[in-house]
């Protein structure tokens, strides 16, 4: 492959990585991020030097909770936490047992309030997941060997279709220090 070739790879790469984080909503969220890609090798490589996520928060502190008949009533107070708080209330209670009234009102079957106001929500979660789906969506969809690194700082991942060298690991071990690891 020429290296005009691989110049405009590249920017490809950029340019779907940039849209897939606008649309996914987590491009504050990448303080920066590097791609590096070998088709000859063959191997790519994605690492992230991650923003840093709000610290954790209470039902209590976004929302006002009520009794409600056999269960809880929410009014979202912020909305900025309304995806979060209803994704996390799905994977403890199950969908059935989640009624949205409105955009910001609840009713939760089961869990009383004093359960309810007491159940905190990470962001850092949250982030983590959302890159990480931004990521899956850009990353070449045969290379299904890789190698991981995160920590809360960074994350960086490379796969190949084939076995994977000890030499592209220390490749993104070095990427993943550049993006500020420790």
């Amino acid at each position: 492959m020429s290296e005009h070739d691989e110049s405009f790879a590249d920017q490809n790469f950029d340019t779907i990585f940039r849209q897939v984080m606008q649309e996914l909503g987590v491009s504050r969220m990448v303080e920066d991020y590097r791609i590096k890609a070998d088709p000859d090798a063959p191997y790519f490589i994605i690492s992230l030097r991650l923003g840093k996520a709000r610290s954790s928060v209470k039902v209590s502190d976004m929302a006002l909770i009520d009794q409600a008949s056999g269960g809880s009533k929410i009014t979202i107070i912020d909305e900025n936490w309304a995806p979060a708080l209803l994704t996390k209330l799905w994977q403890l209670y199950g969908r059935d047992a989640v009624e949205q009234l409105t955009r910001f009102e609840l009713i939760v079957t089961g869990p009383g309030p004093e359960i309810i106001s007491n159940l905190e929500l990470d962001p850092g979660e949250e982030l983590r997941t959302k890159v990480l789906d931004a990521v899956w969506r850009v990353f070449p969809e045969g290379f299904k060997v890789r190698y991981n690194l995160a920590n809360d700082k960074a994350m960086t991942i490379i796969g190949t279709e084939h076995d994977m060298q000890e030499e592209w690991m220390k490749l993104a071990e070095e990427l993943h220090k550049e993006m500020g690891a420790s």
